[in-house]
């Protein structure tokens, strides 16, 4: 690159010393500049400032109190004098071309709003998360298929090439700091994930792009927080179904909306029957807010849609043709 871009590398932390220690030096050690690294931290209680505090070149951003994931970073982009932010998670390392990897590409396109990497499993051994589209298998090699609202599914692809992808991993994903805060950052109202399928969704309504780029590769220690307690378990259950409630009111047709709406109804009613009352008190809690926060949810829906001048129903189709047309 003739002009490397400014980036901006945060780091959500809370309670993560133990990651930070091992994440850190593969940071600092990024060949790209000009590059800064934030660690925000949502007022942790352990050894994370002190480990910071080893790297002179990481500026240490205390919240002082959780603001949670989306929360954290959006106050982290506020803060940063990078015109691209690289949003991570705080279980990651990464070998020393993996920024310069991904700016390579953010920066052939005006039109793109952000890039993805692949990443594998701690060890090495498989991959956890690859090229991400809209749709049941096609043909390509898959990772992985979920059905994440009922008639929904997303898709992990093997890809070799750089491709237009419906998003990237929350936990890698690099982003034109301008665009991000035209979008209003990450909705900090998802409790755990979907968080970075909303923005990069939004963006494409506008016709910025995601863009995959598996030259660019990391290791994430997925999930190590839930494996932790079972409390952590099942915040990330409960975080799961409401994330998809919020999604599917804001973003996705209405055929959508209403089987997610079925499908819970139907999952209380199980609940009830097999008497797994601790299910049924977060199922309760979940519709509490989410039935709350509908009337909100119907004008946001609305208004989405009519600044970008897309119907759901036509910007479900759009995503969709994302793995085809660049099959």
């Amino acid at each position: 690159m003739n002009n490397p871009p400014f980036v901006s590398a945060i780091v959500v932390n809370w309670n993560g010393a133990r990651d930070l220690e091992r994440e850190l030096p593969s940071l600092v050690g990024q060949s790209h500049e000009p590059l800064e690294v934030l660690v925000v931290d949502n007022g942790s209680t352990d050894d994370s400032e002190a480990v910071v505090r080893r790297f002179p070149a990481v500026r240490w951003t205390p919240l002082g109190k959780n603001a949670g994931f989306a929360g954290a970073l959006n106050r982290g982009v506020e803060s940063a004098r990078g015109e691209w932010v690289l949003l991570l998670n705080n279980d990651m390392r990464f070998p020393p071309d993996f920024v310069r990897r991904l700016a390579e590409e953010a920066v052939k396109d005006e039109a793109v709003f952000a890039v993805d990497a692949l990443q594998y499993d701690w060890e090495g051994r498989k991959i956890v998360h690859a090229a991400t589209f809209l749709g049941k298998p096609n043909g390509q090699p898959v990772i992985s298929c979920e059905e994440s609202v009922p008639g929904v599914f997303i898709r992990q692809e093997i890809r070799s090439a750089s491709t237009p992808v419906m998003m990237a991993s929350g936990a890698n994903l690099l982003a034109r700091k301008t665009m991000f805060r035209d979008l209003g950052g990450l909705d900090g109202r998802y409790p755990i994930g979907h968080e970075d399928m909303d923005i990069c969704w939004r963006a494409w309504m506008h016709g910025w792009k995601t863009i995959y780029v598996p030259a660019a590769v990391c290791w994430h220690d997925v999930g190590r927080s839930a494996r932790i307690s079972r409390a952590g378990a099942r915040f990330r259950s409960r975080g799961t179904v409401e994330g998809r409630l919020l999604f599917a009111w804001k973003l996705l047709p209405w055929r959508f909306v209403w089987r997610l709406e079925v499908r819970a109804v139907l999952g209380m009613i199980k609940d009830v029957l097999l008497f797994r009352w601790e299910r049924v008190t977060d199922r309760g809690r979940t519709a509490r807010r989410h039935w709350e926060r509908l009337p909100a949810l119907w004008r946001e829906r609305r208004r989405l849609h009519l600044t970008a001048a897309v119907r759901p129903e036509m910007m479900f189709e759009r995503m969709k043709s994302l793995g085809a047309r660049h099959g």
